[in-house]
């Protein structure tokens, strides 16, 4: 058997060394292996054959026909236009080729050689109308010089790869029914023959070979569904081996709840805790005072009150002499919170400070001193906290806000600042996973969550208007007193893009719809701290509306705003839109937020009837995941989420608990097997530390 690792792509038929680099480059094709895993992401039925008496326009067909006469030759620097006569015994019908192409004339060398009178081919493509005849615009053609068995595309049902635009679907089908051929049964299969019974899985080289070139679409479930449980069953592997180590390791330090600072901290706040963030306390606290360090996910709607529990969960370690991180996406969230907190605990004698990108040199060195000695309780900061110069002297609790907008590494990073073994970890999120994708994919990390506003807040309520109703409806809020938000996708205007942008619309509404009131805005162009100020103004009410770019989507608590206009609101995300409706309704004054702009797709028709229909950020973040799909949800570059080639962590969900059951089975009975299992994935999240896991 031959390592399929250690072959080059360059050694297969029709690959030399220019085409293995460009493979390598574009498609991250460097062996056997990766080319024989390169996988379709779809597959087109083209087994069912049509006459050209049975063409009708509009129709995606393949047809089996003789060629007759070649009517045009043309070729460009980039451009080829190829047409023929097809026959059959129902009748003539005319194929067109028009394609770009950086080697162009070498296309249409091939076309010449290929496509000739009196030579058999399968043809598929669109059929259009030309006055009285039928024309076939082509997709895909194949030269019937072989058993039509043999045939990869057309005549049966053809995989469609993920391409660049310097390699075709035909050519990658020819270069992977070559290497499957030939190596397909060098394929080493890992998994012992007792689970691919109890499972019902097919081999694994029964699987690469049919998820490729599938006789039926049953073979082709049948192959995905394997490859499929392979890919989570890494996943689970890792993390189940993390859940493992983590339950083998003993925090060396240990929390007194002595609440001389929760008990004032309670005392002094303005309004009582939910029942939700009670709950929620509980679980933190039990985490905390338990000997195992805590690996926590706290998920919240937007205005649900997260940071108040994780304030909490911050007071425990302090007034058990640690410190604590508060770890911030943007400077300005990271100062949202550090104003937020200061006033929270005022009066409880803590110190507490940020750290952000744009201090000055003498105002970094003082802090970074504070930290390192111990003076510092709570420290607020964004990115900035990770430089290698910041260093802690008895850091105990690492929360990460909005964790989604932080890479694993980044996240790994903050909490071996801690000098102790084991220091816990809170991450929050204001995007929810979804509750059935929460329990099957992440098991046991524990989650909590709060899923009750605070007390008198009222539901946001969501309407599409148009532009001069809204700003009616705007005007009519401020006359009460209170204050609203406009939100534009851009900061200028694009010649690309037919879009409104903040700053001509701030300066056009000035002078006309909101004449006489104080119009502010803010945008990502400007310094941290015009925007800090700009904010702070808003704040303290010196601005009765405030125009903006997204930058105002995390992190922003101004109660007085109570409407929030979303100009081209069919543009944005529904997870975005969510968040921006977030802005608003952070009191006891019934709030609303107006969509503006016309949705011309399927998509953004949907995403707005959703937002208006419900406030709930759980059922929001499901439709969003059924939208988008799970890697654009999850952000995966991000998140540390593996970006499955073929697995979908939304529809796969009884073969992701499949895979976890069997992977607690095998790191239970046989740890070697797991080893074994990894060191044969060659995905790049397994080949990272398996430390990953807890971040």
């Amino acid at each position: 058997m031959q390592n399929i690792d250690k072959i080059s792509v360059r050694y297969i038929k029709a690959v030399g060394e220019k085409t293995a680099d460009k493979l390598r480059k574009f498609l991250g094709i460097e062996s056997v292996r990766d080319l024989l895993y390169y996988f379709p992401r779809a597959w087109e039925d083209r087994s069912k054959l049509k006459k050209i008496s049975e063409l009708k326009p509009g129709e995606n067909v393949t047809i089996k026909v003789k060629v007759g006469n070649v009517l045009t030759e043309m070729w460009g620097r980039n451009l080829i236009v190829f047409k023929a006569e097809l026959q059959d015994s129902t009748g003539i019908a005319f194929a067109t080729w028009i394609r770009r192409y950086n080697r162009s004339y070498d296309v249409l060398k091939s076309l010449k050689n290929n496509v000739k009178m009196g030579v058999e081919i399968f043809v598929t493509g669109s059929v259009e109308m030309d006055f009285w005849c039928k024309m076939i615009r082509v997709v895909d053609y194949e030269v019937i010089t072989k058993d039509e068995k043999d045939l990869i595309n057309t005549n049966r049902i053809v995989p469609i790869y993920p391409l660049t635009e310097d390699f075709s679907n035909k050519y990658l089908r020819t270069i992977i029914k070559s290497a499957s051929d030939k190596y397909a049964n060098d394929i080493q299969e890992t998994l012992p023959e007792k689970y691919i019974k109890k499972y019902n899985l097919c081999d694994i080289r029964y699987a690469i070979q049919y998820i490729h070139f599938p006789d039926t679409f049953e073979s082709k479930d049948k192959a995905r569904r394997r490859l499929a449980f392979n890919e989570f069953l890494n996943l689970e592997l890792v993390l189940e081996k993390f859940r493992q180590q983590r339950k083998m390791t003993v925090k060396n330090f240990k929390y007194n709840l002595t609440k001389k600072l929760l008990t004032p901290f309670k005392e002094n706040l303005p309004f009582e805790f939910t029942k939700s963030q009670k709950k929620v306390i509980n679980e933190i606290f039990e985490n905390m005072l338990a000997e195992h360090p805590m690996n926590r996910l706290l998920q919240g709607d937007v205005g649900s009150g997260k940071t108040v529990v994780a304030l909490s969960a911050m007071l425990l370690a302090i007034e058990s002499g640690f410190q604590a991180i508060l770890l911030a996406p943007t400077e300005i969230l990271a100062e949202q919170h550090f104003m937020t907190i200061k006033k929270l605990i005022d009066g409880l004698h803590m110190e507490v400070d940020l750290v952000i990108g744009r201090m000055t040199k003498k105002k970094k060195e003082e802090i970074r001193k504070r930290i390192a000695d111990g003076l510092s309780n709570i420290i607020i900061g964004t990115h900035a906290i990770l430089e290698e110069d910041i260093k802690f002297k008895k850091l105990a609790v690492v929360i990460i806000d909005e964790q989604h907008r932080f890479g694993v590494e980044q996240r790994l990073i903050i909490k071996k600042k801690s000098v102790f073994l084991g220091a816990d970890l809170l991450m929050m999120t204001a995007t929810p996973i979804p509750r059935t994708l929460g329990l099957t994919l992440y098991g046991d990390l524990d989650i909590s969550t709060l899923n009750e506003l605070p007390p008198g807040r009222y539901p946001i309520e969501t309407v599409e208007m148009s532009d001069k109703n809204a700003y009616n409806f705007v005007k009519d809020r401020l006359k009460h007193g209170e204050q609203a938000f406009i939100v534009y996708p851009l900061v200028d205007e694009s010649e690309k893009l037919q879009l409104k942008s903040a700053v001509k619309e701030a300066e056009k509404l000035k002078e006309t719809e909101f004449k006489g009131f104080s119009v502010g805005l803010i945008h990502g162009r400007l310094k941290p701290e015009e925007k800090e100020k700009i904010m702070s103004d808003f704040a303290q009410k010196k601005y009765d509306v405030l125009i903006s770019t997204t930058v105002i989507e995390v992190g922003i608590d101004i109660p007085n705003a109570t409407v929030i206009v979303i100009e081209h609101a069919d543009r944005y995300g529904l997870s975005t839109l969510h968040q921006l409706r977030g802005r608003v309704g952070r009191s006891n004054k019934e709030s609303y937020c107006i969509l503006l702009g016309e949705a011309k797709t399927d998509n953004s028709k949907r995403r707005l009837e959703v937002l208006t229909k419900t406030n709930d950020g759980f059922k929001i973040a499901e439709e969003d995941l059924m939208i988008r799909g799970p890697g654009e949800f999850f952000g995966t570059e991000q998140s540390g989420l593996p970006n499955f080639r073929i697995g979908n962590v939304l529809t796969d969900l009884s073969i992701i608990r499949e895979a976890k059951q069997v992977a607690i089975e095998i790191l239970k009975n046989e740890p070697n097997l797991a080893y074994s299992i990894l060191a044969n994935s060659k995905e790049d999240y397994l080949n990272k530390n398996i430390e990953f896991g807890e971040v």
